[in-house]
């Protein structure tokens, strides 16, 4: 209180509180779609680099047990595995290939091919050599 006995006001009123509440709607609407864009590009080179770990653990097998193991995507583009081990994509990541399966020998060749990663906006090619069965990944 005042020295004249009037009151102070104190707090804030209902329409402040509605233009600061505005004001944070507005910002996070703005600001969260440019978080969206990044985690997304995130979560497809992640599964890139499981992919790679899953076709060198697939070499690694064939080689170990000295027979051969095939890596087989799925018909829906969303999984791909082999007999041991089987991976299913991120929500909005899609995986083709040609041809839809690489099969690894104990010698640690394979049937070669490509696979490709995509998302709605991207796509990251990972090459199967024929020869010696060993991934090679462009940067992308």
């Amino acid at each position: 209180m005042s020295g004249t006995g009037s009151r102070a006001e104190a707090g804030a009123t209902l329409i402040e509180m509605l233009v600061v509440v505005g004001i944070l709607g507005l910002v996070t609407g703005l600001v969260f779609p440019a978080w969206i864009s990044p985690l997304r590009r995130v979560q497809l080179y992640e599964a890139r680099s499981a992919l790679i770990a899953h076709l060198r653990t697939a070499r690694a097998d064939s080689v170990r047990g000295g027979d051969s193991v095939t890596l087989e995507l799925s018909d829906d583009g969303r999984a791909y595995g082999w007999e041991q081990s089987r991976a299913v994509l991120p929500a909005g990541v899609g995986i083709e290939g040609e041809p839809r399966a690489i099969t690894f020998f104990a010698d640690g060749s394979s049937s070669g091919g490509a696979l490709r990663l995509k998302d709605a906006h991207r796509a990251l090619t990972i090459d199967i050599d024929p020869a010696s069965g060993l991934t090679e990944a462009p940067p992308g």
